[in-house]
């Protein structure tokens, strides 16, 4: 491994260890207010997903094309208590831009600063798989984070979110993360 990589990977943990894993500090270093979210989130189009979206046995996060596992039975019946409404997404991109953007990305793309020291890399949410997979998947990486397996066997380095954001919060930011897998009208 060469020393630049692990020197890159030193970086992030420091980081990430200092924000408390929020990702906060890093972005108000990054701030761009050019590059907020918008809206409107513009995204290439993608093809439909044809394959299975959730599995009980997968290779997943180490092959990021194969189905996602199946979440506990407390959380796989989960529907989301919120709307899409403007109000929800603009508070969930809110609560993205501050958490979640230093390692997916302003875009959901999983290309935030980060991203480049992690490995598994940050999930990329604009891909077709992501608009198949259930709330309860969503609540569970959320609050679960890389904490459980096969995330952490896989060493994800993503925080459970139990502790930091409420319920309420962590729906919204699903509503938002949501929105970069969804069809463009």
């Amino acid at each position: 491994m060469s020393s630049r990589t692990l020197l890159a990977g030193a970086f992030v943990v420091a980081c990430l260890g200092l924000s408390a894993c929020t990702g906060r500090q890093i972005l108000s270093m990054r701030a761009h207010p050019a590059a907020r979210p918008t809206a409107g989130i513009p995204q290439a189009p993608q093809a439909a997903f044809t394959g299975t979206a959730m599995a009980a046995t997968t290779d997943y996060p180490k092959n990021a094309n194969a189905p996602r596992p199946q979440p506990p039975a407390e959380y796989a019946n989960l529907k989301s208590p919120l709307q899409p409404t403007a109000a929800n997404l603009a508070q969930g991109a809110t609560i993205f831009t501050a958490n979640c953007a230093p390692c997916h990305g302003m875009s959901g793309r999983g290309d935030g600063a980060a991203a480049a020291a992690l490995s598994p890399k940050p999930a990329d949410f604009a891909t077709p798989i992501h608009a198949k997979l259930p709330d309860g998947y969503y609540f569970w990486r959320v609050t679960k984070g890389g904490s459980v397996p096969p995330f952490s066997a896989a060493g994800s380095a993503m925080p459970p979110w139990e502790g930091s954001l409420t319920p309420s919060q962590r729906w919204l930011v699903i509503l938002y993360v949501k929105h970069f897998s969804a069809p463009q009208k």
